[in-house]
């Protein structure tokens, strides 16, 4: 129900719209018919417009371009989940993740790594594989995580685990209307390996 504000909020703009193209070509008609100079007309269009232009730049804000503070509870609700990574056994050596890198232009890799009974895929916009001596990497770091799970996590796991952030929007009145409420604000992968020998990398195929 709170998604309904923007759909209301959307109905209204479009309702405006009409409202002032009819207002508008109603006031240019009135003043050709009674001879009139155009005088304050003009400036009236331009408040009309700009009032629209404002509301439709609010939309599009809130639902696009509002930036959003996961570590803000009230704005968003997040929530994490630990698993420990599967060995895989290779033909040379054993890995946790296999690396992939995309084609086309964008410098996107592709990660898989196991966990009990599941076989999960993402790729470096939405993870990072964590090697170092801190299991908190810069990238993952824009994100609210409880670093002292973390680190407990290296102990219990032996550094191969991975660490999921999920975070979805609450019922707030600019989430409804941007339409986001209860959807997926953010997710997040922290990919947890002992060192890089336990990463498989898989070569680019060149055309």
């Amino acid at each position: 129900m709170w998604n309904y504000i923007g759909v209301a909020a959307w109905l209204l703009v479009v309702l405006y719209l009409i409202f002032i193209i009819w207002h508008i070509r109603a006031r240019h008609l009135k003043m050709v018919v009674r001879g009139q100079k155009p005088g304050l007309t003009w400036l009236i269009d331009l408040i009309e417009c700009g009032v629209l232009v404002l509301a439709v730049y609010s939309l599009v804000w809130a639902a696009w371009l509002r930036p959003i503070d996961y570590a803000d509870s009230k704005v968003v609700a997040v929530k994490y989940d630990y698993h420990p990574l599967i060995l895989q056994t290779g033909a040379t050596r054993s890995y946790y993740v296999s690396v992939q890198s995309g084609n086309g232009t964008q410098p996107v890799r592709y990660f898989t790594y196991w966990t009990a009974g599941a076989k999960n895929q993402t790729n470096s916009r939405d993870a990072d594989i964590s090697d170092g001596t801190d299991p908190l990497t810069v990238k993952a770091s824009v994100y609210p995580w409880h670093h002292s799970k973390l680190i407990k996590l290296d102990t219990a796991a032996e550094k191969a685990y991975v660490a999921t952030m999920t975070a979805h929007y609450r019922k707030t009145f600019l989430n409804g209307l941007g339409m986001h409420v209860g959807h997926l604000a953010e997710r997040f992968d922290l990919i947890r390996i002992p060192n890089e020998t336990f990463l498989k990398v898989v070569p680019k195929q060149v055309e």
